[in-house]
Order: structure tokens, then sequence, then C-alpha cells
């Protein structure tokens, strides 16, 4: 695992600090993604002068499809080289790229710079193994909690500050701005890492063959689990203001604060996804939380009352998080030799999602109505359920058991 030395004598374990400098590189990750996404043919009509909405779609696609690719690359990497020395990696590779971004004269150069400043910015996808394994198995579920705290506040004021950005006179400075940000994370990054070394526990390798030998077939199985989770919970965002705003009269800023609900709900469900997210409970955990998953949607796509919507808003937020959280533990419990690869490889998995989930919710909305990508998540949702319990959790109690064996050794 990481054994943190402050000197060739002694090694001194002090992970909390390192751990909240980590936890902020997640944040200004999200954040940065999500400030400008939901304003994409906005900014494209302003700075290239592009109106047509399908380049949006195009751009989008690209970028999904370049995380698909590049995330398992740098988790192949992990393998072999030490993770902050990859995370350092690309973040300067992040910060040439933005300033390319800044520099574009039309938006071919644009994507082409986007492109490869995903290549970098996927190996921050390394940072939540990582922190997984600086806090030990045990802090599983304290870890995971605290992550999607930092990752729903990260959305929650990426959403609420976006728009703010499209006012700038030049939006494209913006992206200096950003690669001056990337620069600074990482001098504190190198300050906060470069005392922690890497050291595989070969005894681990060893004694656990059952989860290398079987790792591919084990992805494949939790990656269609995690492709019909994420392509369920983001099928129903791209119309979802469309829907309240057509169906509920509600304004832009009103359907905006019902639409970051859920994110507010997931920070406030870290108690119990701390103390509830234990690995006797995690089958009982996710199958409840999807369920109640599919529930919440059936009653925001199918409910006439505002009242009823909110509620539902309310339930899908805190078992989003509960249910995420709960798969992710269950990844990491049983990835322990190849922590980094297996959850590049989830975060392809959910990129492929969240390719599909738009493409699926245009042609829902194009032949029903915007309430109806809510109703079809539900159904996701079932199936996932359905998948999730024939599949990953099958022999769950027998596999905790053995794998408690295992780590206690």
């Amino acid at each position: 695992m990481y054994l943190l030395s402050l000197g060739s004598d002694k090694a001194v374990v002090q992970p909390k600090g390192i751990q909240a400098i980590l936890f902020f590189c997640i944040f200004y990750f999200v954040f940065t993604e999500v400030a400008l996404s939901p304003f994409y043919p906005q900014f494209f009509e302003k700075v290239f002068d592009i109106k047509d909405l399908e380049y949006t779609g195009f751009y989008i696609f690209m970028a999904r499809l370049t995380v698909v690719i590049s995330a398992p690359i740098w988790g192949l990497l992990a393998k072999r080289y030490e993770v902050k020395y990859l995370l350092f990696t690309g973040q300067w590779i992040s910060v040439f790229m933005l300033i390319g971004m800044g520099a574009s004269a039309n938006a071919e150069q644009f994507l082409i710079f986007t492109v490869l400043l995903l290549i970098g910015k996927s190996s921050f996808l390394l940072i939540y193994p990582l922190l997984i394994e600086l806090g030990g198995h045990k802090q599983n579920a304290a870890v995971a909690g605290c992550y999607h705290v930092v990752l729903h506040s990260a959305v929650i004021m990426g959403t609420l500050l976006g728009a703010c950005l499209l006012k700038l006179n030049e939006p494209l400075d913006l992206f200096y701005w950003m690669a001056v940000c990337d620069l600074g994370l990482w001098i504190i990054c190198w300050f906060a890492l470069r005392k922690v070394f890497s050291k595989k526990q070969k005894s681990i390798e060893k004694n656990s063959p059952r989860v290398g030998n079987h790792s591919i077939g084990f992805m494949l199985t939790i990656g269609l689990v995690i492709f019909t989770f994420h392509t369920a919970n983001n099928v129903i965002r791209p119309y979802f203001i469309t829907y309240t705003v057509n169906d509920f009269g509600l304004s832009l800023t009103e359907s905006s604060w019902i639409f970051i609900a859920p994110s507010l709900m997931a920070i406030l469900a870290y108690p119990f996804i701390r103390k509830a997210c234990i690995p006797e409970r995690l089958t009982s955990v996710y199958l409840f939380a999807v369920g109640m998953l599919s529930g919440s949607l059936f009653l925001q796509g199918a409910t006439n009352s505002l009242m009823l919507l909110l509620l539902g808003r309310v339930f899908y937020g805190f078992f989003l998080a509960v249910s995420q959280a709960a798969l992710e533990i269950y990844l990491f419990q049983r990835s322990r030799d190849s922590l980094h690869l297996n959850y590049t490889m989830a975060a392809s998995f959910q990129n492929i999602g969240l390719l599909a989930a738009p493409l699926l919710a245009s042609s829902l909305v194009t032949s029903y109505n915007p309430a109806f990508p809510l109703i079809i998540a539900a159904v996701i949702c079932l199936v996932n359920l359905g998948l999730a319990r024939l599949t990953i959790f099958r022999s769950e109690s027998r596999s905790t058991t053995q794998e408690t064996k295992v780590f206690d050794c």
C-alpha cells in the first residue's frame, strides 16, 4: 500500500492533510467539468458563432469517448508507476492544453485541445482509489461518503456559478486562469505527496489469486451494472429543466434549484453512508437503495404535483448517493491487487453510460414527452437491480467472508 515517510529514519503516517488536498483535487476536477457543461450551446455561439446544437452533442460525445479510452490506460500505468507521478504528468498536460484552449482560433482547435486536456485530466481518476488506499479498507465507507460530499458540493457550486462565466467579455480567457490554477495545484500536490512512496504488498497478491484470475470476468459483470446504473441516472438530466418548466410552469431559476436538490440530499447522506456501507450490509444496502431510486424516478415522472415532484427529488438524491457509494465500495473491496486499474475501467463503463444516456433521452423526448425519460430511468434501475442480484451479489456473503480472511492476514 502507501507508506508516508518524512525522512529516511522513521516512517510517520499522517494521511489527514494529504487526504484533504486530494479531496480538493477531486472538487476542482468536478467543479471545472460541471461549470460550463450546461452552457456549451451558449458558449459555442458566443465564442465561435456556432448556433447548431448538434455541434454541442458532437463535442460532448468526443469528450466522453476520450475518457472511455484514456482512463484504463492511466490504470494500467498505475500498476507499474507511482500514482503521484502519473498525477503530476496529467497536471502538466492539463496546464499546456488549457493554454491551447485559451488561444484557440476556431472550434476545431478548441476540440483538439479539449481531447488532449481530457487525456491529462483522466489521471485525476486515480485519486479516489489512492484515497481508499491511504485510508485503509476499514475506512472505505467514510472515504466514499466524504467523496460524495465533495463531488456533489462541486456539482452545486459549478452549476450555480457556471452561468456567470458566460458573462465574461472574452470567455476563452477563463482557460488561461484555469491553467494558472492547475499549475498552482501541481505545486501543492508536489509538496504534499513528495514523501509518499508506493510499495506493493506482494503477500496480498499471492494470497488473493481469485480476484486477479477472474478480474476480466468480474469487470465485465460489474461494468454492465455500472453502465446501466449511470445510464439510468443520466438519461433524466438533459431535459429535466424543460420538463419542470413546461409541465409545472416553473421559472429557470426555480427549475435549477429543483434540479440540484438531489446533490443537496447527497451531502446529507454522508452519515448514513459511513454507518451503513459496511461489508456485511453492502448487498442489502445497494439493492434497497436502487429499489428506492426506481420508485422515486417513477414518482417524478408520473406526478402532476409539484410537492410530490420535490419529494421524489429528495428521496432520489439521498438514495443515489447511497447506492453509488455502496457499488464503489464493493468494487474497491474486490480489487485489492488492481485497485487503480479496476476503478479506471469502471470509469470507462460509466462514461459509456454517459454517452448513451443523452442519445436515449433525445429519442424518448422526441417520441413521447420530457417526462418519459424519468419513467424509462426507473425501469432501467429495476433492470440494474436484477443484474446486480444475479451477478455481482449472487454469492456476496461467501465472498465477503473469504475476502475478510485474506485482508486480515
